[in-house]
């Protein structure tokens, strides 16, 4: 999927990883890149507001050519006041681009006061989001899949990613083994585990198979792993395992318990993450995988 690339910088480190990791993407897929920073709203315009958003659109061209190497007037700068989140998310959304911004989550009481751009940015985001962390590239992406598996864009764009990238491509499924989990995660997808009475099919080998014949029908042959545990703490154990460069989880929008788990990927992952929607797509993902088969 060739989206078009939008980024935020606030002038810190960790948006200049994100301007890094942003470029890359542009340049690999031969896409827009537009590079955005917002101020906090005035009550009211001096004289000299379009001198200052001027000079702060020189200031980030040149840190961005000078991060990058990327050529003046090959990329978009946007100085715009507004909230963080609603500025990228509407741009974003207005281009139908992938959204890049950096990491530098909050963590115990710190971050129950002060909750990080990121988590605010994916409450509002109705596309792709990736929080950028350092690594040394992604050689390796982990992408943790849940049900129903045939209609999933996190494996699409996963499968998708690991192509264009030419990087290793790991599977993962995590069922819970808490009876309220399995109850919950068995409401959301059908009753898929209450098919047949418990003890008669191990949820993990059902899983296991059922995931297994969808790769095997979206012609891909990725290790796969299949684990009973909490996908909050399971997926960035797994990410740190594999050596991952990029973690692929699905969407915050679905009801509990996604939020959870998304938010603790996006807290403990040792490297980027790319948080894909889950709730909308359905229907090209299975062209794309329909149109691969043939």
């Amino acid at each position: 999927m060739k989206n078009p690339i939008v980024v935020g910088t606030d002038l810190t480190s960790a948006s200049d990883e994100a301007l890094i990791q942003a470029e890359a993407r542009a340049r690999r897929d031969g896409t827009s890149l537009t590079v955005v920073h917002t101020l906090s709203q005035r009550p009211w315009n001096t004289a000299s507001e379009a001198d200052y958003l001027g000079n702060l659109r020189e200031l980030i061209t040149r840190q961005v050519v000078g991060l990058t190497g990327r050529p003046r007037g090959e990329f978009n700068v946007v100085v715009e006041r507004g909230s963080t989140q609603s500025v990228l998310t509407r741009l974003a959304a207005s281009q139908h681009a992938l959204l890049v911004i950096g990491s530098s989550m909050h963590h115990g009481m710190k971050h129950a006061l002060l909750r990080d751009v990121s988590e605010r940015v994916l409450e509002r985001a109705w596309g792709p989001v990736l929080v950028t962390r350092g690594h040394g590239g992604a050689a390796r992406i982990l992408v943790a899949v849940d049900r129903p598996f045939r209609s999933s864009p996190s494996l699409e764009m996963a499968i998708d990613e690991a192509r264009r990238s030419q990087a290793q491509l790991y599977v993962l499924h995590c069922v819970s083994n808490s009876f309220l989990g399995m109850l919950a995660a068995d409401i959301i997808n059908g009753g898929v585990y209450a098919q047949r009475p418990l003890g008669l099919r191990s949820p993990v080998n059902e899983a296991r198979r059922a995931l297994g014949s969808e790769l095997r029908r979206r012609h891909v042959d990725p290790p796969l792993f299949v684990v009973e545990g909490e996908a909050s703490f399971l997926i960035s154990q797994f990410a740190a395992r594999t050596d991952a460069g990029l973690v692929i989880v699905g969407t915050a929008h679905h009801p509990w318990p996604t939020p959870r788990v998304t938010t603790a990927v996006l807290r403990y992952a040792p490297c980027s993450v790319l948080v894909v929607d889950d709730a909308s797509g359905l229907s090209e993902v299975d062209s794309a995988v329909q149109a691969r088969s043939n």
